[in-house]
């Protein structure tokens, strides 16, 4: 598609203004660079029409109308476009699923990501982040730069799958090889990937088959899916179950390790951040860090702030969708059943309106008298009832993983410059993320 100049309709009474340039709404760089130049032209809400199908999509930036569509008037809406593409990888899990069936799903699964039960976890973790530690140990002392986007990738992909499947991870890798390690190998997200991704079914339906057959009790996701029971006394059927866990294998590895790697670039490029925050971590009392997971530890402040700010500038997911269920109005304009809506944290995150210098990492923006006015100016979770079910887990793994490292090493920038972005379905970097670490 070419990048003709753009012009705007006048504004009218009856409809947002309207990108005279057609535009292919999907979850791509071009999209995100589209987005960013029609933003610019024609401000926070407007329509462009789908050359495909000649159907008008909203496109909508202004965080009063955000929090209107996410959260106040969230019944009227369902999820929207892409989804298509992310029922082929993960079936009908709780990302795409709706109506009752969505309602039914999520309030089975809500209890297993509550703090308390989290907090089972944490041991876990820092196993998992010990391990590492001795890997990127022995790169310092070679001199060798680590690649923290590929080390961070498997690091997280190990930590979700032992807590979902407890100790069947050891015996789903006793082989030598990993059958989820696809997600850390293969970056293209096409059909052939979905294919072989897909085929991973049959691995997770042998582990519930046969836990099935042992009737053991066990506490970690898996376990608590199979035996969480409905309003009516119904637990998952296996069809669900395994949609379910496919689910949580994907949204719970591939957003939680691309904003750890933007968030060692950004530690990494920042020394005066960096210094506050290895003072941070070495006076983390770790028998509490151990407890909690650092959750509202005054003493994790600045970490905290420091994720929420690499949240703020690469959202994982940069871009979401609704499609209105009925008849309404939206910012004073009708809005017909049907209507594709489109929502960048991308650009909100990034917007002069609500963020003092949007482009610059400054963690500091998020202390209590600094932070926006407008709480749906910063949705990387995305907010109201469809939010991100693991939130809390996402944060105690960028937590304990950060604080863990900073204690035992000082990383610097071995790259040639910013990273390049790859906005597919989550935001995450095209390429390798070089540190070199120095051991503390």
């Amino acid at each position: 598609m070419t990048t003709a100049t753009l012009t705007t309709h006048a504004q009218r009474r009856d409809a947002p203004i309207h990108a005279d340039q057609a535009w292919s709404l999907a979850p791509d760089d071009a999209t995100r660079h589209a987005l960013a130049r029609l933003q610019a032209e024609l401000g926070d809400l407007f329509t462009v029409t789908d050359p495909r199908s000649g159907a008008t999509h909203w496109v909508i930036n202004d965080p009063a109308l955000v929090q209107q569509v996410l959260v106040r008037q969230a019944d009227a809406y369902t999820k929207g476009l892409g989804l298509d593409r992310v029922k082929i990888l993960l079936g009908n899990g709780i990302m795409v699923s709706e109506g009752d069936f969505w309602i039914r799903q999520r309030r089975l699964m809500q209890p297993a990501f509550r703090p308390q039960r989290l907090a089972d976890h944490n041991a876990m973790i820092l196993a998992e982040n010990e391990r590492l530690s001795e890997r990127w140990h022995r790169a310092a002392d070679a001199a060798r730069a680590v690649d923290a986007a590929a080390d961070v990738s498997e690091l997280i992909l190990v930590i979700v799958l032992r807590a979902i499947f407890g100790p069947d991870y050891d015996t789903l890798v006793e082989a030598g090889a990993n059958p989820f390690s696809l997600l850390t190998e293969e970056p293209t997200r096409d059909l052939r990937f979905a294919a072989r991704f897909h085929g991973l079914k049959k691995t997770v339906g042998t582990i519930i088959d046969a836990r099935l057959a042992r009737d053991e009790p066990r506490f970690d996701f898996l376990g608590q899916l199979m035996t969480a029971n409905g309003r009516d006394g119904q637990t998952m059927d296996r069809a669900a179950l395994i949609d379910e866990v496919m689910t949580l294998i994907v949204a719970g590895h591939e957003t939680t390790a691309s904003a750890l790697a933007f968030a060692w670039y950004l530690i990494a490029t920042h020394p005066d951040i960096r210094a506050r925050l290895q003072a941070e971590a070495d006076g983390c009392d770790r028998a509490k860090l151990a407890a909690t997971g650092g959750h509202d530890d005054p003493g994790l402040a600045l970490t905290d702030r420091v994720i929420a700010e690499t949240l703020r500038l690469y959202p994982p997911g940069w871009l979401l969708s609704r499609r209105a269920r009925y008849d309404h109005s939206l910012g004073g304009y009708p809005i017909a059943a049907g209507t594709q809506l489109v929502i960048c944290p991308w650009l909100l995150h990034r917007h002069p309106a609500y963020w003092h210098a949007p482009d610059v990492f400054d963690p500091d923006r998020f202390l209590a008298a600094r932070k926006p006015s407008r709480h749906a100016a910063f949705v990387p979770f995305a907010a109201g009832p469809r939010h991100c079910i693991g939130e809390h887990l996402a944060w105690a793994e960028m937590r304990l993983h950060l604080v863990s490292q900073l204690a035992r090493f000082t990383p610097e920038w071995a790259g040639n410059g910013p990273p390049d972005l790859e906005a597919g379905i989550n935001l995450r970097p095209a390429g390798t993320m070089p540190l070199q670490l120095r051991a503390r």
